[in-house]
């Protein structure tokens, strides 16, 4: 047990993002203006910060909060220098606290947040702590520590804070019941926390891989490297899970270093992308460390050493659990689609927070090449014009109505072979209804839209993208041999519908945090950028449909507007699809036939979505169900019928692979 206090303490004295503040600090709820000897020099006298609103009563970013958190830099200041008035200090903040009992309208602060920073000092304090501080712990906060059927990253808080109060009593059975407690969460499970597909939900079915998911895997990282070679240490198969986790979950979040914002929850703030992918590739290295032998499967794209030259990561990975799915090279290109619908719920927007992502789940299509695209861009967007969203553009994305609604279509789905993939989704929201489908192969992104219809069409666009503009913008009409195409910052669009008409907006729009987060602080006046949104007006049009392509230079862009690779092959309420060289890929809303070419037809028996690859010596076909109620599937191809059994329980939904 002296093992792992001291290891603990160590740990808490170090910057190490699977230690103390870095999890806090990741969210955004803190930030800091100084270090631990510029935080000791401004403490007053009576202990407290002249620049923290001690009254406040914000939900998020309490500033309260961040008197605990300043005493934690102050508490390694003093382990560096010994330096007598730097306890002193100590003691004088943590007086201040108690003697005033701060609580936050947000419980997570009261029962979580402060006992886990206060237990922290504690620790780090060590003999040196005193018994009024000591007394404070129990009799005051461990009384609220205990949480009402807490799950997922909240029962692993509880667990955590738990654990640490047994090391301040020397208490092994407490600690090893703590212990015991947190790796009961460590499980592949449909409830909270790490799903079948490795994507993490909290508050429901709700996707939360930067938020809850990577707050996870810092508190479990911190205990697993606390306890390692102890006989407190986590059972090889519970670390197995965590590890599988890092490699097939959350690292295909991430693109040259930043975190994909539809993963990254509620909290869309300043740097929050860079935050994640910085404190992701500390907990990775950890990881890496301890798997030596495959330390590729850990690889973080954007924070590449000599020794990953040999790494790769490439692919479509299929979060069906959650409704994500990613299309990703290393370096090269990365696009993701999220969409919600009965089995998945939108993000949440409570707390002050995410109060204009009413359509962050509404396949939202982000498409990116350096990175870049999207950085900080929420301060700048326009919320109702989301890349890859139709929406009727008279709703306001912040208005309380339009935020507790949600899709109401029962059939939202993916499918996916590893190589590609195909996230489709019935719309029905609003009294706005649409069929999209999103197809993945390579560096190309095909979007099909068909059945859109409104109250008053002539107020509902699909919006294409909408990132920040870099001159030139390119624009291209249609010819007898040529698709209309636009060109902008080494990006192409095709519109592969006759009689498409694209429209561009390019607009200087200010930063506004505050607008989608309560606690951000308001940028200065000359905080502005350009926009670029590319729309598609549906006043005298049902359906869409476009593709693009990353990496392509003004020439390859003419190019493949003559000679694209891509075929449409229905576009309709019953059924989309595609032709991609080697794959057809798509969507039957309902039973139905498809013909390929003059030498390939299909038959679907029932609803469902296929992947159908020809190259291989035996043709192979991935299915799924995205209405989550059938037993198995009926296909045709080219006369041959089989049955496929469908992936059922925990697996409802995934896809499944059979050979013609």
């Amino acid at each position: 047990m002296e093992t792992v206090r001291s290891r603990c303490v160590r740990l808490l004295l170090s910057d190490t993002a699977y230690a103390s503040e870095r999890s806090y600090q990741l969210s955004g709820d803190i930030s800091y203006a100084q270090d631990g000897a510029g935080y000791f020099a401004s403490l007053t006298p009576e202990g407290a910060w002249p620049d923290i609103d001690y009254q406040s009563t914000l939900s998020n970013a309490w500033p309260p909060s961040w008197h605990l958190y300043r005493l934690l830099l102050v508490a390694r200041q003093y382990h560096r220098n010994h330096d007598p008035q730097y306890l002193a200090a100590l003691h004088r903040g943590l007086a201040y606290w108690t003697s005033h009992d701060f609580r936050c309208p947000n419980w997570w602060q009261n029962q979580i947040n402060t006992p886990f920073a206060y237990a922290s000092l504690l620790l780090m304090l060590g003999p040196e702590a005193t018994a009024p501080e000591r007394a404070f712990l129990d009799n005051v906060l461990s009384s609220r520590i205990a949480q009402k059927n807490p799950t997922g990253q909240n029962k692993i808080w509880q667990h955590d804070i738990e654990a640490r109060v047994a090391l301040l009593h020397n208490d092994a059975a407490a600690l090893s019941q703590a212990l015991n407690n947190m790796a009961s969460v460590i499980v592949v499970s449909t409830g909270e926390g790490i799903q079948p597909d490795y994507s993490f939900q909290q508050h429901g079915a709700m996707l939360q891989f930067g938020n809850y998911g990577l707050h996870f895997v810092n508190s479990l990282l911190f205990w697993l490297a606390v306890t390692e070679g102890t006989s407190y240490a986590f059972a090889p198969e519970k670390q197995r899970v965590l590890f599988d986790y890092c490699a097939n979950g959350l690292r295909w979040t991430v693109f040259r270093g930043k975190m994909d914002m539809t993963t990254r929850g509620r909290q869309l703030r300043a740097g929050a992308d860079t935050k994640r992918g910085q404190v992701l590739y500390d907990d990775l290295r950890l990881v890496r460390a301890l798997n030596p032998a495959q330390a590729c499967r850990y690889f973080l794209d954007g924070f590449a050493g000599p020794a990953d030259a040999v790494c790769e990561l490439r692919g479509n990975q299929n979060f069906w659990r959650s409704g994500y799915l990613v299309q990703m090279a290393r370096g090269q290109y990365f696009t993701s689609v999220k969409t919600h619908g009965p089995f998945v719920k939108k993000i949440e927007s409570i707390n002050g927070e995410n109060l204009l992502g009413a359509y962050l789940n509404d396949g939202v299509s982000l498409v990116q090449r350096t990175g870049r695209e999207y950085h900080d861009i929420e301060a700048y967007w326009n919320w109702a014009l989301l890349p890859g969203t139709t929406t009727d553009t008279t709703l306001a994305p912040g208005d309380a109505q339009v935020l507790k609604s949600n899709n109401e279509a029962a059939f939202v789905g993916q499918v996916s072979d590893g190589a590609a993939g195909l996230s489709t989704m019935a719309y029905d929201r609003l009294g706005l209804q649409a069929r999209k489908s999103y197809f993945m192969v390579g560096n190309t992104l095909v979007v099909l839209g068909a059945g859109i219809a409104a109250k008053d069409p002539k107020n509902v666009v699909t919006t294409v993208n909408q990132t920040y503009y870099k001159a030139p913008l390119v624009s291209t009409e249609a010819t007898p041999n040529s698709l209309r195409w636009l060109w902008h910052d080494s990006i192409a669009y095709f519109f592969l519908a006759p009689g498409s008409q694209p429209k561009t907006l390019v607009q200087t729009r200010k930063s506004n945090w505050p607008a989608l987060d309560l606690a951000s602080p308001p940028a200065g006046a000359a905080d502005v950028r350009k926009t670029c949104t590319i729309l598609l007006p549906h006043r005298q049009t049902s359906e869409y449909a476009y593709a693009v392509q990353t990496g392509l230079g003004q020439a390859q862009a003419r190019d493949a507007a003559r000679r694209f690779p891509v075929q449409v092959l229905a576009n309709t309420r019953a059924v989309q699809a595609i032709n991609a060289t080697d794959r057809v890929m798509a969507a039957f809303y309902q039973p139905g036939k498809l013909r390929v070419n003059a030498s390939t037809s299909m038959e679907a028996g029932s609803p469902c979505l296929l992947v159908y690859k020809r190259t291989t010596p035996k043709p192979e076909v991935w299915v799924s169900d995205p209405t989550r109620t059938l037993q198995n599937v009926r296909l045709s191809i080219n006369g041959v019928s089989h049955t496929i059994a469908l992936p059922q329980g925990d697996l409802l939904g995934s896809s499944v692979k059979a050979s013609f």
